[in-house]
């Protein structure tokens, strides 16, 4: 597994009604979107520079066409609407979370799961800020320590950002240098104690989207 994934990932024993075969019941929101609640409840200040990202599999795949509804409190039935890779399109509300539940269709044979991980909040560009970067690092790190409480000394800590489908990059230093960015499976890798008194991140195309990397 993944380290990345330690704390936000969703194991199938966390949710057995999930990984059931045959009929699912609904299932509360809590135990689905995992985490979310606690990562709402942070002040705005503390998480515009890191959210979650939930992706929803069917036999550990991404479920892109599977149907499902959030049962509302009041009896409202609100479609969950997922996108090509399993992630819904709008996360629950933190009003949903507390009390409603989820309700899939899928095969009787299936068994569903969460891919469950955060990322950084910039934008995808060529050219970003070596500072924005450094913060986001700092407050996914307490932000994730302050969701995992006791379970904190457990989490590795987040040490870059890697920038998927960018090709390659640079650092960009304030006296005009550059020297290029690591690179870790063909990705390339903002790594900030290889960065000392970098201003900037150059890549060869803009990130189809960014990750952390620990």
């Amino acid at each position: 597994m993944d380290r990345r994934r330690l704390l936000l990932g969703l194991a199938l024993a966390a949710v057995p009604q999930l990984a059931m075969a045959g009929t699912k019941p609904p299932v509360p929101l809590s135990k689905v979107f995992v985490f979310l609640d606690k990562y709402l409840a942070l002040p705005a200040a503390e998480r515009n520079r890191f959210g979650p990202v939930y992706a929803l599999m069917v036999d550990d795949k991404p479920a892109p066409g599977l149907k499902a509804v959030i049962l509302e409190a009041d009896g409202r039935r609100t479609p969950l609407v997922l996108g090509p890779d399993g992630r819904p399109k709008v996360l629950p509300t933190l009003a949903q979370l507390q009390t409603a539940k989820l309700e899939v269709d899928v095969p009787a044979t299936a068994k569903m799961g969460i891919n469950l991980s955060i990322v950084p909040l910039l934008p995808l560009t060529q050219d970003l800020s070596a500072k924005d970067l450094d913060l986001a690092i700092a407050q996914a790190n307490r932000g994730v320590s302050s969701i995992a409480g006791p379970m904190s000394f457990a989490v590795p800590k987040l040490q870059g950002v890697g920038f998927v489908g960018a090709g390659s990059g640079t650092l960009r230093f304030a006296d005009g240098k550059e020297t290029p960015l690591r690179l870790s499976n063909g990705v390339p890798i903002y790594d900030p104690k290889l960065a000392k008194g970098a201003v900037a991140v150059v890549l060869a195309r803009a990130p189809s989207k960014l990750e952390f990397k620990n």
